[in-house]
């Protein structure tokens, strides 16, 4: 199977924000106080935006495919469980006529970053740990090929519609 071309946010995750199925105090609602990380994976993984249940969708979950096998990490600069993101939160989610918009800076590699077979990422809520730890919220793909960098910065340039964006 293959990442493949498309994007897109979890159903699962709309369906756990409505619901209210989280049950920390700022885990799972876009909380400014919230750590949102960007994992980067493979060609390994195929995305689907339609799982039936949260633990399908979590970081390195035991019934998920978002594993540490089947991320892409550098030793020192974009280790396992991705980067946390910067500019994400309540603070900064906006609303429109009919858009909601979940946004976030570029998230970047430090230092002397080595990567290959970059096919995508996951976008997901690292202070989340009940009723599942570490929900998926987002995937992305990187235009269907393979991205990768030596020696240098690896930098995911979020869309400026938003990492995630919901239309009503």
């Amino acid at each position: 199977m293959a990442f493949g071309a498309n994007s897109n946010i979890f159903r699962q995750h709309i369906s756990d924000q409505l619901f209210n199925v989280y049950t920390t105090t700022t885990g799972g609602r876009w909380n400014t106080a919230d750590v949102f990380k960007a994992a980067l994976y493979n060609n390994t993984t195929t995305p689907d935006k339609t799982v039936a249940t949260t633990v399908l969708t979590a970081y390195n979950g035991a019934s998920s495919q978002w594993i540490t096998a089947n991320e892409v990490t550098d030793a020192t600069n974009w280790v396992a469980g991705g980067r946390a993101m910067t500019g994400t939160g309540t603070g900064n989610v906006t609303s429109t006529t009919n858009l909601v918009t979940f946004p976030a800076a570029n998230t970047s590699g430090g230092g002397n970053v080595t990567l290959a077979n970059v096919y995508g990422d996951l976008v997901y809520d690292s202070t989340v740990t009940t009723p599942v730890a570490s929900p998926g919220c987002a995937f992305h793909s990187y235009g269907g090929g393979a991205q990768s960098v030596t020696a240098g910065t690896f930098t995911i340039q979020w869309n400026a519609a938003g990492v995630m964006q919901i239309s009503v």
